[in-house]
């Protein structure tokens, strides 16, 4: 396939993001780089206004229509810049959600670091999305890599935004809760997750996600290298010993489990399996 663009391929930002929308296949890519998928109730909605009737490309809610992250494309020029970069915050803000994610097809060093610094200097929690798109016999394919993901959270200087920003933080505590709970179980804990790195010397990290209310995602996460069909055996026949059922996505192992002791117990479960190479490759 060749390579082409956002204006060449498009004509620009608005049939962009439009597009990313409404194809399903699109979509789906951008949700599994950022760790998300259709299977758990995620959607994307395109031209949502704010109250200012500024125009957010990318609105993502969960299951419960809970808006999870605010997404912002850089325009047809394609390289991030500072105004694209900057004016996500605001449409965080009003949408009172402080996990973000800026789109564009590559960026220079002074702009990543504005990133990084906003990642580590405030409270918001932005991921920078690569975009290649190819030309193709139909619409042009989008495959979306992560540049930069989030500071974790045990590094930020700002660590909660203040209630009077009418942002819920609501994750963000039952993760912190989790973690303060059992600190040796983990090695990581950033926003909404805790977890445990290199497990065994697998190269694949078992984590908790906790929901906005009950419930919990209990996944391995192996960010593509092991997509593979022992992989998917092996991790099914480990949860399916404890009654749980196994899901997958390009990138993870997961289960859903209903409250904090089943998912205590389930990671210790994925932890104990790739310690004594009963969950592999």
């Amino acid at each position: 396939m060749k390579r082409t663009n956002i204006k060449e391929g498009f004509g620009g930002e608005v049939p962009f993001t439009k597009f990313i929308a409404s194809d399903l296949e699109t979509s789906n890519r951008l949700l599994t780089a950022l760790d998300l998928g259709y299977e758990d109730g995620y959607t994307v909605t395109p031209e949502e206004h704010t109250s200012h009737s500024k125009r957010v490309d990318l609105v993502i809610r969960d299951a419960d229509q809970d808006v999870v992250l605010v997404v912002e494309s850089q325009d047809a020029s394609g390289w991030l810049d500072a105004v694209h970069a900057s004016k996500i915050t605001y449409y965080m803000y009003d949408k009172k959600c402080d996990d973000g994610v800026l789109i564009c097809e590559d960026a220079d060093e002074h702009i990543k670091g504005f990133v990084k610094w906003l990642n580590d200097n405030t409270p918001l929690r932005i991921t920078l999305v690569g975009v290649m798109i190819f030309e193709t016999s139909a619409n042009p394919h989008c495959e979306f890599t992560c540049l930069i993901r989030p500071s974790d959270l045990r590094d930020k200087k700002v660590r909660r935004v203040s209630a009077a920003a009418g942002i819920d933080t609501t994750v963000a505590d039952r993760t912190q809760e989790l973690y303060d709970s059992n600190p040796d179980l983990f090695t990581n804990i950033a926003r909404d997750y805790v977890s445990k790195t290199n497990v065994g010397g697998s190269g694949m990290t078992a984590a908790i996600h906790p929901y906005k209310t009950d419930g919990y995602w209990v996944e391995i996460w192996h960010a593509g290298k092991f997509d593979t069909d022992g992989f998917k055996k092996s991790f099914t026949d480990t949860v399916e010993s404890a009654g749980l059922e196994a899901g997958f996505q390009a990138r993870r192992g997961y289960v859903k489990v209903p409250n904090t002791k089943s998912a205590i117990d389930t990671f210790n479960l994925l932890v104990s399996a790739l310690e004594t190479k009963k969950i592999h490759g």
